[in-house]
């Protein structure tokens, strides 16, 4: 049996999350939020605004969904997740059922696929890592934890990518290339060569640098 889940955060990719789970017929007991949303999607899900009404719910009744959006430089989202695995919550695995999944890939726990995107055949996904609008991840690809992929990003065939990695909007990372982690893939760039850790990738022709 499905467990009910409690939403962290009520911004935009928050928003989205509750319609995924929403259509999945997931119930929603609650919403985490600093300042109440007055987006529609949340009007009947009940609104408690600290973190630490998340304890009020036992850790094995309930999943929660990270509804924080992943931006580069920004660990919140982490911290979120290991505070609450650290006081044994777990987090809800969360696919669009408009989203395309080869039976053969392996998608990690609490990992999030929204609307459109592709994930082929012998593909991994790590934790909690975001598959976002439209992003196709092709096959035997090794997608590590915490990472996003934003909408519209092309990752294909045998590319491997370390944790906490952002691929931004519309860019291509081309097969067989390795990048590490902590890294940043800027908006449209083209990646043809590998990555070391902490770097960051701009333009078609990939340029590199070292992260400061």
């Amino acid at each position: 049996m499905t467990k009910p889940v409690i939403l962290l955060g009520s911004g935009g990719h928050a928003s989205v999350l509750a319609d995924i789970l929403l259509q999945n017929n997931h119930t929603i007991l609650a919403v985490i939020s600093h300042k109440k949303s007055d987006r529609s999607v949340f009007n009947e899900i009940q609104h408690f605004d600290s973190d630490k009404d998340v304890l009020q719910f036992p850790s094995d009744k309930v999943k929660l969904v990270n509804g924080l959006g992943s931006l580069p430089n920004q660990s919140l989202r982490h911290e979120i997740f290991d505070y609450f695995t650290q006081s044994n919550y777990q987090f809800e695995t969360v696919i669009s059922p408009n989203a395309m999944l080869s039976p053969y890939s392996t998608i990690g726990a609490g990992s999030q696929i929204f609307m459109g995107a592709i994930i082929q055949t012998g593909a991994v996904i790590g934790e909690s890592t975001i598959i976002n609008s439209g992003a196709i991840v092709e096959h035997d690809c090794h997608i590590g934890m915490h990472c996003h992929i934003a909408p519209g990003a092309t990752i294909c065939g045998d590319v491997r990518i370390g944790e906490n990695t952002h691929v931004a909007t519309g860019a291509n990372v081309i097969q067989g290339v390795s990048i590490g982690k902590h890294c940043i893939v800027a908006a449209g760039a083209t990646i043809t060569k590998d990555m070391p850790d902490n770097s960051i990738a701009y333009g078609y022709r990939s340029q590199i640098e070292k992260r400061s």
